[in-house]
């Protein structure tokens, strides 16, 4: 640490941006655990039973009933 320059002002400035950079490059690279469908037991994080959405297909604007 003898090579830093801890009494110059731009090294302070410069080193939370830097750090904020390479933060975010490595979130990136992070996946995310979505909170709202997670199971607490499960290892992977993920819903141990997920519905299939219900969705209203239409063939040109119309609903087939």
């Amino acid at each position: 640490m003898l090579g830093l320059p801890l009494g110059d002002w731009q090294f302070w400035v410069v080193t939370p941006v830097a750090a904020w950079g390479a933060w975010m490059v490595v979130r990136m690279f992070v996946p995310r655990r979505k909170s709202g469908d997670s199971c607490p037991s499960c290892a992977s994080g993920s819903a141990a039973t997920r519905r299939p959405r219900k969705v209203r297909l239409t063939v040109e604007g119309r609903q087939r009933r």
